[in-house]
């Protein structure tokens, strides 16, 4: 199961950078544009690994959001704001908080707080396990009976892709779309070349990433 993360802003851009970094960590977004919305998904998914939430948002700002959320949850939270003096900050973490960071954000720190909250609460571990192969979203690590599977990073995010969508086929243009970040739907053998050389590196489990003629390609849970 991969790890779930409620993101909330009232600002859509910053949600969109911001759900881009986490997605390609191997995280499953689910974004909020105020705290009541934060508090209501959050409801609805008990198993959240972590809440992100902005300060200034309206309906419901992040310090009212980590109050309510405190009333029946202790999931990590982090809280980001542009604002910079020492009592918002006091505020956040008297109110819950967990973690703190202000706007701009470095995206490299802040991914860092990330992680160090999941593996703090012990919900950053997650393994996706097909048969003999495992995946770990979070570290990037492969393994095949075991043995640590060395993977380039296109490659690695190729196999998830598909992963987070076992026997679901994708096609070359979804494929292009969602690893290469990337509208073109034009030549797939970028991807065709990439699917090749995956199932020679995973040895005895490439066979788990099955053609499906005229159509693209998919992730079978285990081998035939």
């Amino acid at each position: 199961m991969l790890t779930k993360i409620i993101l909330a802003d009232d600002e859509e851009r910053w949600r969109l950078i911001v759900r881009d970094f986490l997605e390609q960590e191997g995280y499953t977004v689910l974004e909020a544009a105020d705290g009541r919305q934060a508090v209501a998904l959050l409801r609805d998914n008990p198993d959240t690994a972590l809440v992100i939430l902005d300060i200034m948002m309206p309906v419901m700002n992040g310090l009212e959001a980590c109050g309510e959320i405190r009333s029946f949850s202790q999931v990590p939270v982090l809280m980001v704001t542009a604002l910079e003096d020492e009592e918002t900050e006091i505020s956040g973490f008297r109110g819950g908080a967990d973690q703190y960071i202000s706007k701009p954000v470095k995206m490299r720190a802040f991914m860092e707080r990330v992680k160090s909250l999941l593996r703090r609460s012990g919900k950053g571990q997650e393994i996706l396990r097909f048969g003999e192969l495992e995946l770990e979203p979070a570290s990037g690590a492969v393994r095949v009976r075991g043995e640590l599977v060395p993977l380039t990073p296109k490659e690695f995010d190729l196999l998830l892709y598909l992963a987070r969508t076992p026997n679901v086929v994708r096609s070359r243009e979804q494929i292009l779309h969602a690893v290469w970040n990337t509208d073109y739907y034009g030549d797939g053998r970028t991807v065709d070349t990439h699917v090749k050389n995956l199932r020679m590196k995973l040895g005895p489990c490439g066979e788990l990433v099955r053609t499906v003629r005229s159509r693209g390609y998919l992730l079978e849970t285990e081998l035939p």
